[in-house]
This record gives C-alpha cells, sequence and structure tokens, in this order.
C-alpha cells in the first residue's frame, strides 16, 4: 500500500505502543491522587508540557491537553470570546473553526470572515482594515497552514500587525499542519491549537498553548484539571505519547526531502496530464507535503476509489468535511463548485520513498488518461 493521505491522519511510530503499556499498566495511577505515585504522574505531565513548550520558545505559558485539535479550537474561540465582541476568521479555516464561528454568529456573535487571495493566504489588508474599523474585535483566528492547499499564512508578521493596531485583540491560530513541521517560534500568538495524530502520534490527544496571563472560560467543566480549563481524568499514555513524538517528527521531517517529493511527483503528472490545476501554483508559499490538485473532467471521489482499487490511498481534502458536496476554500479561491469536485489532495509523510511518489504519480497519470479515453 501506498498512503498519501498523511494530511489526515499519520501511522502512529511503533515505539510509542511501549508508553501506552508503561502509563496504561504500570504507572496507572490518576495525576489527581495525592498519594506519591499519582503526584509522579502529575509531574511527567507538567515534563510533557515542558517539552512541548520548547518548541514555541518559551517555558513560562502553558499548555492545555484536549481530545483533539477540534477541541482546542473550540477551546481557544469559545473560551476567549467575550459578550459583545467581535470574531474575526479567514475564509480559509479548518471546519473546527469555521463551523464553531457560524454557530457562534447563530447565537448572537458579530463574526466577520476575511477573504483568501489567489495565493490562498488571508487577505492581510483587508483584516488589517477590518481590526482598525472595529475597536470591538476581541478574537482574531488565522490558520497556519492550510490543510486544504498548503498555503502558509505568514503569523508572526500577521499577529504582531494586529497587535499594533489593537493590543487589546488576542490572536489564535490553527496550527494543526505546521506544528512539528515548520517552525512554530515566537509567533507572537495568544493561543495555537496542534494535535499528535498528523505528526506520528495517537489519535484523541491535542493541545493548546496559551500564552501566559491571557483568561479563557472552560467549555469543559468537572474537577479542575489542566488548571480549571479541561475537565475529566488526564490521558496520561496519550500525553506522554505526545510529548515524545514531537521531538521524533520534528527531527524526521526534512523540509528538502518532501520537496524533492513534490516537485518529483508533480513532474511526472504534468508530462502525462497537461491540463493538471495545481490550486497553489508554484510560486507560492506552500508547505512541501501537501499537493492540492484539480484533474478536469473527472470527479475526485472516481479517482480516489480507482487508486483505492490499486492500493494507493489519497484524500479529497479536509477529512472532517469528506461529506461535503463542494470545497469551501478552494470555492473561496475562485474554483466553481464543478471544478472543486475534480480536487484531489496528495500529502506525504516521512514514511513514504521516493520510490513510492514515482510509482503513485505514474499511476496516477495513467488512470486519469485510460479512464477520458
Amino acid at each position: 500500500m501506498i498512503y498519501l493521505d498523511n494530511a489526515a491522519t499519520t501511522k502512529m511510530y511503533e515505539q510509542l505502543v511501549d508508553v501506552y503499556k508503561e502509563y496504561g499498566c504500570d504507572k496507572f495511577f490518576n495525576p489527581s491522587s495525592l498519594y506519591k505515585k499519582s503526584l509522579e504522574i502529575a509531574l511527567d505531565i507538567r515534563k510533557a508540557k515542558a517539552e512541548l513548550l520548547k518548541f514555541f520558545g518559551s517555558g513560562a505559558d502553558e499548555i492545555i491537553f484536549t481530545g483533539s485539535a477540534t477541541e482546542s479550537n473550540n477551546l481557544a474561540i469559545r473560551g476567549a470570546i467575550k459578550k459583545n465582541s467581535k470574531l474575526v476568521i479567514s475564509a480559509g479555516e479548518h471546519p473546527s473553526v469555521y463551523n464553531t464561528a457560524m454557530a457562534l454568529k447563530n447565537s448572537g456573535v458579530e463574526c466577520e470572515i476575511i477573504p483568501l487571495q489567489k495565493n490562498g493566504l488571508i487577505d492581510e489588508q483587508k483584516l488589517y482594515d477590518y481590526v482598525s474599523n472595529n475597536k470591538d474585535v476581541g478574537l482574531v483566528s488565522v490558520i497556519h497552514v492550510s490543510n486544504e492547499t498548503g498555503a502558509i499564512n505568514n503569523i508572526k508578521e500577521l499577529a504582531r500587525n494586529i497587535k499594533k493596531i489593537n493590543p487589546s485583540v488576542l490572536f489564535h491560530s490553527d496550527g494543526v499542519q505546521a506544528f512539528a513541521k515548520i517552525d512554530v517560534k515566537d509567533l507572537g500568538v495568544d493561543l495555537y491549537s496542534f494535535s499528535a495524530h498528523k505528526i506520528k502520534g495517537p489519535k484523541g490527544i491535542g493541545a493548546l498553548y496559551i500564552k501566559k496571563g491571557v483568561r479563557l472560560n472552560p467549555i469543559i467543566t468537572g474537577g479542575g484539571q489542566e488548571n480549571n480549563l479541561r475537565g475529566g481524568t488526564e490521558n496520561v499514555a496519550s500525553i506522554i505519547a505526545f510529548s515524545k513524538v514531537a521531538k521524533l517528527f520534528s527531527q524526521d521531517y526534512d523540509y528538502n526531502k518532501m520537496l524533492t517529493y513534490k516537485t518529483i511527483f508533480l513532474d511526472i503528472l504534468k508530462a502525462k496530464v497537461n491540463d493538471i490545476i495545481v490550486t497553489i501554483g508554484d510560486n507560492y508559499n506552500t508547505v512541501p507535503h501537501i499537493i492540492s490538485l484539480i484533474v478536469p473532467g473527472i470527479k475526485g471521489e472516481t479517482l480516489l476509489h480507482i487508486l483505492e482499487s490499486k492500493d494507493i490511498l489519497i484524500g479529497l481534502g479536509s477529512a472532517c468535511s469528506s461529506n461535503a458536496k463542494t470545497n469551501r476554500v478552494l470555492n473561496s479561491l475562485g474554483y466553481s463548485s464543478k471544478m472543486t469536485q475534480s480536487s484531489i489532495r496528495i500529502s506525504f509523510s516521512p514514511d513514504n520513498t521516493l520510490e513510492q511518489i514515482k510509482t503513485a504519480a505514474q499511476i496516477l497519470a495513467s488512470v486519469i488518461l485510460e479512464f477520458r479515453k
């Protein structure tokens, strides 16, 4: 099998199984209990947070563990937005941000959606203009790396300029496709969401970076765990695994290697199929491990299933929106609904080999040409 849907999820490192055995069978104690063995587990959790905070360049801030990046995004947005304050997001957000914003809008929160440019990035000037003209903006949320196209927003610059316009505005970024792949140090954000299963870690564990001094309201109340922001007994084994996997993946993720994969894949494909559309062109700033394509005249779902029959797995975009009739993010870039139905997403990981990339590109090209006959 050639697996090329790594933006949806990744294969977990096998050595993490040992972590589950250790913290599920041997160190199984509840970290909220007061005896010594439990206090040791609580200390392990604090050490895990410290390891993850290294990625952000600070040990003074906070990490809150959640059940997923979707929960982290919900905690950031619902926890930060105050009564009578406005929420601003980009048109390129993941469903866990976009749909949360729409739910808040339906409950009376004013929400502004800033459009994307052709390069897949948020229209910075329209964002700055809106925040300048609306003093009651409470939170701005802009995705770091698009899960659909791979476009990289300059979060450091965006956060800095928003703070210049209005220092009281909180800035959040969904960093799921960026964390441990590109630099997230000293971004200047107040809140940053990320997840383990996108970096060869376990499913069911996410995290939210919270800058020191930022106050959130909890969305899950309970026994006061996670600084009273996320009630419920901690998923200790997954937390420990998360802290270990972040370091492992950041070492294994070779940017130049991924770029070579992307270049070779597209060169082989374009040499045989000359009307392939790369939704974000080569001249724009994108991560190398995500390729968004439109194959005119063939539905993406059709290609997915034909390739599946040949033991090649690809994606259609966000797995969280797999049942959608169109692609909201690609629509925002100006592609029609008919065209977006012909879109596919190829995404690599350190597990992939150059031979797999070449084989997959050749088979995809052959499938397209055969189908068109």
